[in-house]
């Protein structure tokens, strides 16, 4: 079913998922030929992922079909809104919308202030008024489909503009020369941007639903064999020591009116509670079955006591989601995954996986590993015990089938 799938020339520039920044994105054309195949062969009703981050996966399960029941789920609200845009595009005014914008930019008829913690640290004051211009701009724009995109385009030039390094996911302070240094690109990279991107948002979906939620709260609500084809690619950790999505996702949200964010209460309470409450980061009254420990415990007696409780905390989590996943899906798992290394020991997230889905009822159709040929983070990371840490190189997609199905016709 799959070879090839490093796609060395793929670049997101060129589509839709090029057009923000989101760590640790799904390569859209291996969730495109992965969804075709199985589409192709077997009558597929409805999509679930249910760490739906940037959208990459249902947005390009909507361009193979749009009649599919789409269905997501992130914690992250960042990840929601941009999901919610590129599913349901631009109005046909959005033309006139950029030029509401502009005309109020050169004319503005009051501008809202706004601040949150530490903006003083993540912003010059230069940059703050712009973004309050703006801001206060996007606010007056009375389509909601416009609106959201215009807050969408925004995200980069927030950060473009911001005093973190664009070096990492994590918001890391520059040096207060480059801070200096900066130029102001806040109106007219967001302008360009703006009119650059809107022929990519033309193709409305009418078939989805996105939950702002903790997968945790949602997928036991789901009955039994609710959806065909569950396809995501989920933490491979603890996002605070993995990919920080909740930390990087931070300003922008601080930025964004509460009005225009699907929120529960919590979400801006401080800069790392996105990724606490995220799989892994904090502790849940979930128990670790016989089966599951045996999974993981050779990897436990090699690591030190304190990483031993964070590893079990993750994996708790893991599991619990896998099971309940292997129950609401009906025909076909899709798994992205990474092997993550603790004190120096690769725990095999992939083979772990493997055994959980095979034990659980189902098949492997197809295993097929992917060179990360561009990464944001360094190939050699942070030192343990004086020793260099290789960071993920390699990423592997899984493929399983229930089962109890049959296809239509055969895999190639």
């Amino acid at each position: 079913m799959l070879d090839d799938i490093d796609f060395k020339d793929y670049k997101k520039k060129d589509d839709i998922h090029g057009t923000v920044l989101y760590p640790a994105v799904m390569v859209a054309p291996v969730q495109k030929k992965i969804l075709k195949d199985i589409i192709s062969k077997n009558k597929i009703v409805s999509i679930f992922d249910p760490f739906h981050g940037s959208g990459t996966a249902l947005y390009e399960a909507f361009e193979i079909s749009p009649e599919i029941h789409l269905v997501g789920c992130d914690i992250n609200p960042l990840a929601n809104l941009i999901t919610r845009v590129k599913l349901q595009g631009v109005s046909q005014f959005i033309f006139r919308d950029i030029k509401k914008i502009e005309d109020y930019i050169k004319k503005p008829d009051g501008i809202y202030e706004y601040s949150f913690p530490n903006i003083k640290k993540w912003f010059r004051p230069d940059i703050t008024d712009s973004l309050a211009l703006l801001r206060t701009a996007i606010m007056d724009i009375t389509s909601d489909r416009n609106r959201l995109y215009f807050w969408y385009i925004l995200l980069d030039v927030i950060r473009f503009n911001s005093n973190t390094r664009s070096s990492t996911y994590k918001l890391h302070i520059k040096e207060n020369d480059k801070i200096e240094s900066m130029q102001n690109t806040v109106i007219d990279m967001f302008l360009s941007a703006a009119k650059m991107n809107v022929n990519k948002f033309k193709h409305k979906s009418d078939n989805f639903i996105l939950y702002k939620n903790d997968i945790f709260d949602i997928i036991k609500h789901f009955r039994k064999n609710t959806f065909d084809i569950s396809i995501t690619s989920p933490p491979y950790g603890e996002n605070a020591t993995t990919v920080p999505y909740g930390q990087f996702s931070m300003l922008s949200l601080y930025t964004i009116p509460e009005y225009d964010l699907e929120l529960e209460g919590w979400e801006l309470d401080n800069y790392s509670i996105i990724d606490n409450r995220s799989m892994g980061g904090s502790e849940k009254s979930i128990s670790l079955t016989d089966f599951e420990l045996s999974l993981i415990k050779d990897y436990l007696s090699l690591i030190s006591i304190r990483k031993q409780k964070k590893v079990i905390r993750y994996f708790k989590d893991y599991f619990y989601f896998l099971r309940e996943l292997c129950r609401v899906t009906k025909k076909y798992v899709v798994l992205t995954l990474g092997n993550r290394t603790v004190d120096r020991i690769e725990i095999n997230l992939v083979e772990i996986t493997k055994k959980f889905l095979e034990k659980n009822g189902y098949k492997n159709i197809s295993s097929v590993m992917r060179n990360i040929p561009r990464k944001r983070t360094p190939r050699v990371t942070s030192n343990v015990y004086q020793k260099p840490v290789n960071s993920m190189n390699y990423e592997y997609v899984l493929i399983y089938e229930k089962n109890n199905v049959t296809p239509d016709r055969e895999f190639s």
